[in-house]
């Protein structure tokens, strides 16, 4: 029981509890595991970690890819990812003068603009199925071209209608950047490098989401709604370009190296049984394999990458509604991602009432939360993987997927930010006190939202695409039906009770990684018991 995790009762060896370092610490004593002499290890600074998942032998494996090329791919879709952050809410600071410009109520504009939402959710199902089918590359450039083509017209929509449209179409294109790139970073990178990723990759998404709205409130006020948009589409444009030449196909199959023992009961004298087949792959030459070029890598099409039908595909991820760790991802991550959205969705109503802002004043308080996730990243990225690491040596050097987990009390932070701004809104406090709050509900989102995600990713490993295609659509269903009474519910309960009930929802969720910490280990034996269930990836 490493660190009060259960232990599981009926496998031998659970998928995700992997050796990840060739040293434990046991007694007090640093022991050297035998085993991991076996397998392939990092270079330099990371001699001493074993890899997870193991590479083939083909230079073609994402995961032997040059560090150049990794970074490439990574950079331009953590762009792509910010340029998808922002474009949700966009338009929120000015939503004051737009209900003036078209003459509706406050909510018919948050409706309207939030319908990015509805199609953002839709599609989030079929771009997961077309991504299983056809490769992640496809599904990236179809994705960027399309917000790219529907951010210029919604800048040229004449009437709110036309802009609802345009915002579905947005939506369409946003999806693949929201869940697919938890994916590509568990193709490309090992496990001891996801938790930076995903936390620079949460940053690029968070960060859009507080600057989009930042730099429009300037751009209303001083220019027009329409022209925001029209600056987006120019950004769009060049990371459609930057997507063609810097991210290839991602997807690759290859086999799995697993012990064949209990590992974590064997290491008390420093040595782990393993599969004696564990290098089998290395026996073919590594000159049995020719190297793609890099112009053959620009193709759009690669074929298939399964099997099944579309149909078959689609319905993969529906039966993972009976596993924990779906609702646990709901909970922690597509809901608190709600109810930080909602924030910005309300700003505009919440900082007039209380403090009768300007559109770039409102804008301003984003600031907040950039610095909230900025800290975020940066400090909780290198030890959200440092810390795995140390807490595996002194697990004699096994890796339990459920050690990510201890980052998710970051979420206390946000439960004291909403409290905080409640209590403090009650008692008149300065706008600083406000935006200090907004502060800390970022960084919560920052570290415990990467968290789990990369959690997800190390106990699903492909799979992890059918979970976080359910858990964001249902988010932004929720969310989007959110928009159609947010900000009256704020007009008509106020600022302080609307966000009590916010604290109180996140702090719900919160408990929801107490008992997936103790249970996780005996859940994810449970999903590897029922492959039929659960449609394990075989392809």
């Amino acid at each position: 029981m490493p660190f009060g995790i259960l232990e599981d009762r009926y496998l031998e060896h659970v998928p995700g509890t992997d050796l990840l370092s060739d040293r434990g610490i046991v007694h007090g004593n640093t022991v050297t595991i035998d085993a991991a002499s076996k397998l392939k290890r990092g270079t330099g600074r990371y001699a001493h970690i074993v890899l997870i998942p193991q590479p083939s032998d083909d230079p073609n494996d994402p995961l032997n890819w040059p560090q150049w090329k990794k970074e490439a791919c990574f950079w331009t879709l953590t762009f792509a990812a910010s340029l998808d952050g922002a474009l949700s809410p966009l338009a929120s600071a000015g939503y004051g003068i737009l209900v003036q410009q078209f003459d509706v109520s406050i909510d018919d504009i948050t409706s309207s603009f939030g319908s990015i939402l509805l199609g953002l959710g839709c599609f989030m199902l079929f771009q997961n199925m077309l991504a299983v089918k056809f490769g992640h590359r496809v599904v990236y450039l179809g994705s960027v071209s399309l917000m790219f083509i529907s951010c210029i017209w919604c800048a040229a929509s004449p009437t709110l209608t036309s802009i609802r449209a345009s915002r579905v179409f947005q939506g369409l294109g946003m999806s693949a950047l929201q869940s697919l790139v938890a994916t590509t970073i568990e193709q490309v990178f090992f496990v001891h490098e996801r938790g930076t990723r995903s936390m620079i990759w949460s940053f690029g998404i968070l960060s859009g989401i507080t600057l989009g709205p930042l730099v429009y409130s300037y751009v209303i006020e001083r220019l027009s709604w329409r022209s925001g948009f029209w600056f987006v589409s120019i950004a769009l444009g060049l990371c459609t370009t930057m997507v063609f030449f810097f991210v290839p196909e991602t997807t690759y199959r290859r086999e799995q190296v697993i012990p064949n023992e209990k590992i974590d009961d064997s290491s008390e004298k420093g040595d782990i049984s393993v599969n004696e087949n564990a290098d089998s792959e290395s026996q073919g030459s590594a000159s049995a394999y020719r190297k793609q070029s890099y112009l053959s890598s620009l193709k759009v099409w690669h074929g298939t990458f399964s099997n099944d039908n579309m149909l078959q595909i689609f319905l993969r991820p529906f039966p993972f509604l009976l596993s924990p760790v779906t609702w646990f991802m709901f909970l922690s991550h597509g809901m608190q991602t709600v109810w930080l959205s909602l924030v910005p969705l309300c700003s505009s109503t919440i900082f007039t009432l209380e403090y009768n802002f300007t559109p770039s004043q409102i804008g301003l308080t984003n600031l907040g939360g950039l610095i909230g996730i900025a800290l975020g990243s940066f400090i909780t990225g290198p030890l959200l993987d440092f810390g795995t690491v140390w807490l595996s040596k002194r697990n004699r050097g096994v890796y339990e997927p459920e050690f990510r987990l201890v980052f998710m009390s970051a979420m206390l932070f946000g439960l004291f930010g909403y409290i905080g701004w409640a209590v403090g809104n009650d008692h008149k406090m300065p706008w600083i006190g406000a935006v200090a709050c907004i502060t800390m509900l970022n960084f919560s989102m920052a570290v415990s939202g990467s968290t789990a995600v990369v959690y997800l990713l190390d106990t699903h490993g492909p799979n992890a695409l059918h979970i976080l295609a359910l858990s964001n659509f249902s988010k932004n269903m929720v969310l989007y039906g959110s928009t159609f009474f947010a900000n009256g519910m704020v007009q008509n309960r106020g600022v302080t009770v609307s966000i009590f009930i916010l604290a109180a929802c996140q702090g719900f969720c919160w408990l929801s990684t107490i008992p997936m910490y103790i249970f996780g280990k005996r859940v994810r034996s449970y999903i590897a018991r029922h492959p039929r269930v659960f449609a394990v990836d075989k392809d």
